[in-house]
This record gives structure tokens, C-alpha cells and sequence, in this order.
């Protein structure tokens, strides 16, 4: 029985001293690791910001404002480009001839016809030819005598001066001439082409 119990004793020993050993070796490791930790928060180099991909690293502001694309004509708004293209579009669809004008037998008026043709004559003096001068022509068709168809012509091309001279043309730039019968558009004896002579005609200079 004592045998039993020393032996008993034997192996509780052999445990204890078992368990000690594994205590000491564990307490080693921690030590080894807790040395490992702080040598490596020593290093003073950062870590790399991509080892770790579970690190949100926040995107720095800009400095200065980002610039979009250049605002261009085309994407402003109606109320504001208008005003920039509206002049140079009338100019565009402007025509490069100036158009004569006709009168009835024996008179000089301005018809209503003509004032279309007279305000686009304006224009086109005074935004394609603002330095040139022009000469209005006037003309009568055979009927009368020479004499009175000189007159009657200077009247005619005098009305359409003044009616350009309004709608803005200076007067210093607009001569004018009678040439009577003379110098006939149309040269058959027709009503048709008697219409077509009585006429105020525009030669630039």
C-alpha cells in the first residue's frame, strides 16, 4: 500500500513538473510576442497604406476649386445668347445686291410695295457697304418729252434719298442722278416694259 502511494506521489510529481514546464515555456512565448509587438511599433516607417485593404484612407480635398468644361454658346440659355448671336445672324441672311424700286405713271411717291425693298437697301448699305457711296438712278419710261422725264426722274430718285436718309443712311454718302428716258431696262413699247422703266436703280460706288 505504501508502494502504491509513493508511486502515486511518483506521477503527481511528474505531472508538476510537467505543468511548470509548460507554464515557463508559455510564459517565454508571450514575452517573445509582446517583444515582436513593440519592436514593430518602433519602426518608424508608415505602413503601406495598400496592405491592407480593409483601411479606409480618406481622398484629400483639392486646394482650389475643380473647373468644369468652358461654357460655350451653344449651352447658354436663350435669354442670355440671344443678345450675342442676334446681330451677326441678321447680317448673315442679308443679301449683297440692293434692289430697285418702281413708281406709277407720272408720279414720284414711295408705293408701299417699296418699302420693304428700301428698308433692306438700308440695311445692306449700312451693314455690308458702311463706306461705299451710291448712286440712285432715276428713270422714267419714253412717254413725254425729254425734258419733263429728267425732272420727273431727278423727283424719283430724290424720294427714295430721303426715305434711306430716315432709316439711318447718311446723307453724304447717297448721290443722285436723273437719266430721264434714256437707258431704258426693258426696250419694247409695252406697258409691261414701260412698268419696268420707271424705276429708282442703285449703283454702288
Amino acid at each position: 500500500m505504501r508502494k502504491l502511494f509513493q508511486g502515486n506521489y511518483a506521477v503527481l510529481g511528474f505531472l508538476v513538473a510537467l505543468l511548470s514546464g509548460c507554464s515557463s515555456w508559455h510564459h517565454v512565448a508571450i514575452v517573445s510576442h509582446g517583444a515582436d509587438l513593440r519592436s514593430e511599433s518602433s519602426d518608424s516607417s508608415p505602413p503601406s497604406l495598400g496592405a491592407d485593404p480593409s483601411v479606409s484612407v480618406p481622398k484629400p480635398e483639392p486646394s482650389l476649386p475643380i473647373v468644369s468644361q468652358p461654357i460655350i454658346s451653344e449651352n447658354l440659355p436663350p435669354e442670355m445668347s440671344s443678345g450675342i448671336t442676334a446681330e451677326s445672324a441678321d447680317d448673315s441672311l442679308l443679301p449683297w445686291k440692293l434692289e430697285d424700286v418702281y413708281f406709277d405713271y407720272d408720279q414720284y411717291s414711295i408705293e408701299k410695295e417699296a418699302v420693304p425693298i428700301l428698308r433692306q437697301n438700308a440695311q445692306v448699305l449700312l451693314k455690308r457697304y458702311p463706306s461705299r457711296e451710291v448712286l440712285i438712278e432715276g428713270h422714267c419710261d419714253e412717254r413725254g418729252t425729254e425734258e419733263y422725264n429728267l425732272v420727273l426722274g431727278e423727283r424719283r430718285a430724290m424720294a427714295v434719298k430721303n426715305y434711306l436718309v430716315d432709316l439711318g443712311v447718311a446723307a453724304s454718302s447717297i448721290r443722285v442722278l436723273s437719266l430721264g428716258k434714256h437707258e431704258p431696262f426693258c426696250l419694247q413699247a409695252t406697258l409691261r416694259c414701260f412698268q419696268q422703266n420707271r424705276r429708282a436703280h442703285f449703283v454702288l460706288k
